[in-house]
């Protein structure tokens, strides 16, 4: 797995420190062990490499955004580099034009590139936002999942789900945010079925009208991978009014394990225990699904 990427220093002050920009869940020395051995290889044979701006070969789609529209998507350093299994972490971005089907974006380091359409999630212009309701938004630049707690005048006050332990909340300025809705949704978790388990991977988009249909999506450690859609299902981006002691599955490096709910603290964040395993620990909203077929 690629090593972790340094994030720059926070602006807003007393907000949390950058965590890992991956499917994650809080890191405890009494939680289990990671899976032992490589991940199982991906159903579909990897695609062939593309363009600078499409190294993975993804197919002709087409995203008409203005000039001046924000985006999430990869740094052009990481998509010259990319390839199956490769890292990859969302960065904000902003449209500055196009090139036939290929959108050209601006990063923060000011220089544009191009960057096939299938590597981008858009932002709302004016999104709708509610408080307590998930959304993506940003943290030093970087895509991060979070829940909604209170808007204080140009300030918007968003607890990371994706953020390790008990991180304070962060009062963000002029940030990027997309409402999330359920389902198969680009920005979404989603667990897919692998042999007798069940991994954690980020939707990054479905791959135009291939059948059997796939899609894109970053793995354990961000990984890139494509996979069918027929082995994805579904995680919750909100999971309300569970009992304690409902058993559930919950994500641990990458993993969904069998856990049992302890408590419900902080909405978007449960306490769980996992199956034969020490202390137990706090997860959120979109690291946790109730019930998962053959598991």
């Amino acid at each position: 797995m690629a090593a972790a990427i340094a994030l720059a220093a926070a602006c807003d002050d007393g907000a949390p420190p950058p965590a890992p920009p991956t499917p994650a869940t809080p890191v405890s020395a009494a939680a289990p062990e990671p899976p032992a051995g490589a991940a199982p290889a991906d159903s579909a044979p990897a695609p062939a490499a593309g363009s600078p701006s499409n190294p993975l070969g993804l197919p002709v789609r087409r995203m008409r955004l203005d000039p001046g529209r924000r985006v999430f998507t990869f740094s052009d350093r990481m998509l010259a580099a990319a390839k199956p299994g490769s890292t990859l972490v969302f960065y904000a971005a902003t449209v500055v034009g196009f090139d036939g089907d290929e959108l050209i974006v601006e990063g923060r380091g000011g220089a544009s590139y191009k960057v096939h359409p299938g590597y981008v999630i858009a932002v709302p212009d004016k999104p709708r936002l509610a408080l307590q309701a998930p959304v993506l938004t940003e943290w030093n630049g970087v895509m991060k999942h979070g829940i909604l707690r209170r808007f204080v005048k140009d300030r918007v006050g968003v607890e990371f789900t994706d953020a390790d332990g008990r991180a304070p909340e962060a009062m963000l300025k002029d940030a990027r945010f997309v409402p999330q809705q359920e389902g198969l949704v680009p920005g979404n978790y989603a667990a897919l079925r692998e042999g007798d388990g069940w991994r954690q991977v980020l939707l990054v988009s479905k791959l135009g009208e291939e059948t059997p249909a796939r899609w894109f999506v970053l793995g354990y450690g961000g990984a890139a991978r494509i996979v069918e859609e027929a082995a994805l299902k579904p995680i919750p981006i909100q999971f309300k009014n569970q009992k304690v002691g409902t058993q559930v599955w919950a994500a641990w490096v990458g993993e969904l394990r069998p856990a049992t709910l302890q408590s419900a603290d902080d909405v978007g964040f449960y306490t769980v225990k996992f199956e034969r395993a020490g202390r137990p620990v706090r997860v959120g909203w979109g690291h946790l699904v109730l019930k998962l077929e053959g598991g």
